[in-house]
């Protein structure tokens, strides 16, 4: 029996949020494991590289797999791999062992997330599209924002090794979740000239270089992240300046998370027709919330603009799956998926290399400046998208299946034209 579509997207949202909440609290209190058994910031720092950094290097692979081989069966094993992965972490203590497994960890569930996300079009049904990825956001979110908490909290009162098998317990949850969902996380229609168009690892990379849409908007994001991201450098600085410390920082930290949550839920409203104006208008504001935690005389106006930050960048993550997810093909989604995810991580280890310089030389108010500074960079990036969006791309044609009739690539242009369906 086939699983109703919002049913099927809660069981999945659901396995997204338990499973990412258990790996962010379980790398957390991997992470203080071993520098408390090391003393070393170098170890701290393999640990990092080899759980998160890896992400922009094994993410089209990843994305690969989940174009290749069946989704739902995709996904089932990357979370039974990372089941067995963290139950064996808990039978050990030196923490080069830690380490090695963790990294095969992160390497088997990879896969999970591009897949998960490609999946959503056929599952959810494009009628279904932003209240599924405002679900899925919210999910992903929460777990962002509790789950290093949890793991600081845990650590510090039971054995490591229990938390490590807590977190194997949370991806067997997620795959039964999966398992439980009946529907087609692929287009069974997707015809062999469509895989043979986007062959490769890097056809995720190519397929967004020439769709103009997406190329604008990840110039768009690339733009954002450079400065915007070197405020996590600064926020521990911003709170020392204020004196509230730790506590100041745990509570930016909050604020910031509680916003990206509700701005979320909000995002379940966006339309596609009003996903162009959407991400101008809350990309606009995330600049201003730069520029207000710059000039913030109060800690609590910190807080207030670091809650207005993530009600902004809600709606936009949802704005910016809705076009992954209808403009890429199913034959190539995932590595888009992968190929989106990637580039931004790149962009993040940037942004967090120039922070280390950015705030030492201008301030933790200087690094907000320079994130205000991108941000509206970035918003005129998108500029373009309120005349292009929305538009009849192949994919609008034809929802998530391929469109069943495509004129070759006009020359000169990044454009495919399709055959009109419906002359209105």
């Amino acid at each position: 029996m086939i699983t109703p579509p919002r049913v099927a997207v809660r069981r999945l949202a659901l396995g997204r949020l338990i499973s990412n909440t258990g790996s962010l609290a379980a790398t957390t209190a991997l992470a203080f494991t071993i520098y408390e058994r090391t003393g070393s910031a170098t170890w701290i720092a393999a640990t990092m590289v080899l759980t998160w950094g890896l992400i922009g290097v094994v993410s089209p692979v990843a994305g690969a797999i989940g174009d290749r081989f069946d989704r739902r069966l995709v996904i089932i094993w990357s979370d039974v791999g990372a089941v067995v992965c963290w139950a064996v972490m808990s039978l050990f203590d030196e923490p080069a062992a830690l380490l090695a497994i963790a990294f095969v960890a992160s390497v088997v569930a990879m896969p999970f997330f591009p897949t998960s996300a490609a999946a959503i079009p056929n599952v959810a049904g494009p009628e279904n599209l932003s209240w599924a990825n405002s679900l899925v956001a919210m999910g992903d979110n929460t777990g962002l924002t509790t789950g290093p908490l949890i793991g600081g909290l845990l650590v510090a009162t039971i054995d490591v090794h229990w938390l490590f098998l807590a977190n194997a317990t949370t991806f067997a949850v997620s795959a039964f979740l999966v398992a439980s969902v009946h529907a087609n996380f692929s287009d069974p229609e997707r015809s062999p000239e469509s895989e043979d168009l986007h062959r490769g690892f890097i056809a995720g990379f190519r397929f967004i270089g020439r769709d103009r849409v997406l190329r604008t908007l990840l110039l768009s994001w690339f733009a954002f992240i450079l400065g915007m991201a070197t405020t996590i450098v600064a926020d521990p600085v911003l709170a020392e300046e204020f004196g509230t410390g730790a506590f100041g920082y745990g509570l930016i930290t909050a604020c910031w998370g509680g916003g990206t949550i509700l701005g979320a839920f909000l995002g379940r409203r966006v339309t596609e027709a009003k996903e162009g104006l959407v991400l101008v208008a809350f990309s606009g504001f995330l600049a201003v919330t730069a520029f207000g935690v710059a000039l913030a005389p109060w800690f609590w106006l910190v807080l207030f603009w670091m809650l207005m930050f993530g009600l902004a960048d809600g709606p936009t993550q949802v704005a910016e799956q809705n076009l992954l997810q209808r403009r890429a093909p199913d034959a190539v989604r995932t590595r888009v998926m992968s190929a989106w995810e990637a580039s931004h991580h790149v962009a993040l280890v940037i942004a967090l290399v120039l922070g280390g310089f950015i705030v030492p030389a201008l301030g933790p108010r200087g690094a907000y400046v320079v994130g205000g500074i991108t941000a509206v960079v970035g918003t005129s990036t998108l500029l373009p998208l309120l005349r292009w969006l929305p538009d009849r791309s192949a994919t609008r044609e034809a929802g998530p299946a391929e469109p069943a009739s495509v004129e070759p690539l006009v020359p000169g242009t990044h454009e495919t034209v399709v055959l009109p369906i419906d002359p209105s």
